[in-house]
Parts: C-alpha cells; sequence; structure tokens
C-alpha cells in the first residue's frame, strides 16, 4: 500500500514504506552517516511520519554503504558550534530518543539493521 508518506523527500535520509514496515536509511556513506544538524532533523521528519502512519506497523533503522552504519556525532560540524547552538543540537537528540521511545508506546517496533544496505 502507497501513501504520500512513502515518497517522503528529505535531504540525508531515505524514507520508504513498504508494506507496513518504514525503512528509514541514513544517506550520507561519504562521511559514514555522520548525523549533522540536517539528518537529526531529517531524522525527526521520518520517525514522526512513521509515529502518525497508521498503516506502520514497524520502523528498520539502517544506514547507506558498507563502511559504517551511523559513525555518531558529525564532528566537523560540532566543531564549529557556539555553546548555544552544542546545547541545541543536544536538545534535538533527546527529542529524537523520545520519539523512538514513542514509537514503542504505538506497538510499533524499531529494528536497527546495520550493513550495506543499498
Amino acid at each position: 500500500m502507497s501513501s504520500p508518506a512513502s515518497a517522503l523527500k528529505l535531504e540525508n535520509v531515505l524514507y520508504e514504506k513498504k508494506d507496513r514496515i518504514a525503512c528509514v536509511t541514513l544517506n550520507r556513506p561519504k562521511v559514514l552517516n555522520a548525523l549533522n544538524a540536517e539528518t537529526w532533523q531529517d531524522l525527526q521528519t521520518a520517525f514522526e511520519t512513521a509515529r502518525q502512519d497508521e498503516d506502520v506497523r514497524g520502523v528498520i533503522l539502517t544506514g547507506s554503504g558498507d563502511k559504517a552504519f551511523i559513525a555518531g556525532a558529525d564532528i566537523s560540524e560540532l566543531a564549529h558550534l557556539a555553546a548555544f547552538e552544542a546545547a541545541q543540537s543536544r536538545r534535538t537528540c533527546q527529542r529524537l530518543r523520545k520519539q523512538f521511545r514513542s514509537l514503542q508506546g504505538k506497538s510499533l517496533k524499531l529494528l536497527a539493521r546495520p550493513g550495506k544496505q543499498r
């Protein structure tokens, strides 16, 4: 079943819905899928989309490329942040963790799937 959410366009994250599963793929293989501010926002959008979609029963989180699932924070971005921006980045990360928990509260299953996917 296809819906507008299955065609969600984000800058650093791919969102694809197949049957009742949302596949969220970090798509920054050149930097080992490091998480910069834009990627955090894309992840929030993708997970909120999955949470609000009544058809979605599971979410798979994976990374593109064959070298890393997620390298962690994008250090090149963090090095240039002011203290206020760093605190803001931390709050964004905390909101995303809450979204992960809210997915589970909706009886959704979140599966992190390391390895080459595309």
